[in-house]
């Protein structure tokens, strides 16, 4: 459609409320994500399928949306004990083309297969910066026709949005995936 913009997003995948996201957590900042995640908004709403996550809804949402967008746009937003304090606002990992390049290997392996990603961010000492996204907005689809026969539902999408300042020297560099992503547009 023209003149609309489109944002990275997807459905979420197992290893993104997966368990082991717990031990790359406490590698990477030397305690456990149980101890940050008070300092993460819980998501509104009910959540009752949701009950064989090991990880908070809000948790794994955000790692979700930060491997969407590392697929889509080779934007990287990561951190590690050195860039996350109480003091330093979070950063992004992969901001300049070089760093760019250096995550393009695994970039593809996440996209072929998304549960490399925890792998990823365990080999590179990172951990998914979910600290830096805030939560814009829950949008749910309403339903447009009933079923007629049950079992069967209407289908619905549950979609959280997030929106991440970015603090870099420079525009952070991106590069298109070229089947999802097909354009960069930079807001100031």
């Amino acid at each position: 459609m023209p003149s609309k913009l489109v944002f990275p997003g997807g459905v979420v995948q197992d290893a993104d409320h997966s368990g082991d996201w717990n031990a790359v957590f406490e590698k990477v900042l030397g305690y456990p994500l149980s101890d940050m995640n008070h300092r993460l908004p819980s998501v509104a709403g009910s959540h009752a399928l949701l009950s064989h996550w090991t990880l908070p809804p809000a948790v794994a949402y955000r790692i979700c949306a930060i491997r969407e967008t590392f697929e889509e746009s080779g934007l990287l937003l990561a951190t590690n004990r050195d860039l996350l304090s109480d003091s330093v606002e979070p950063c992004v990992v992969s901001c300049s083309a070089s760093e760019l390049t250096k995550v393009a290997d695994q970039r593809q392996k996440v996209e072929e297969k998304p549960e490399y990603f925890l792998q990823m961010c365990n080999e590179l000492d990172v951990v998914p910066n979910i600290w830096a996204l805030r939560d814009w907005r829950n949008w749910l689809t309403p339903v447009f026709r009933q079923v007629s026969e049950p079992p069967a539902k209407p289908k619905r999408f549950n979609t959280m949005f997030y929106v991440c300042c970015v603090d870099c020297d420079s525009i952070p560099h991106v590069s298109m995936d070229e089947s999802e992503t097909m354009q960069a547009e930079v807001s100031l």
